[in-house]
């Protein structure tokens, strides 16, 4: 295996290993999302995706001034 693909794995093992349940569920839940894709899910879900994923609140949040 890739040692950049054995990094990103151990730090989302990290990550994983430190949210509370409702925050681990949702991350299941979009792991699925992203492993079986629209068909699955279907057009309902992609679209709230879509909307937070275009949100201001989210667009904060993964900004550069929230760096560590």
């Amino acid at each position: 295996m890739d040692s950049q693909i054995i990094k990103i794995k151990r730090e989302l093992e990290e990550i994983i290993s430190t949210l509370p349940e409702n925050k681990l569920a949702s991350v299941v839940d979009f792991a699925r999302y992203l492993k079986e894709g629209k068909k699955e899910f279907g057009e309902e879900s992609n679209a709230i995706l879509k909307m937070q994923m275009s949100s201001k609140s989210y667009k904060e949040w993964i900004s550069s001034d929230n760096d560590i």
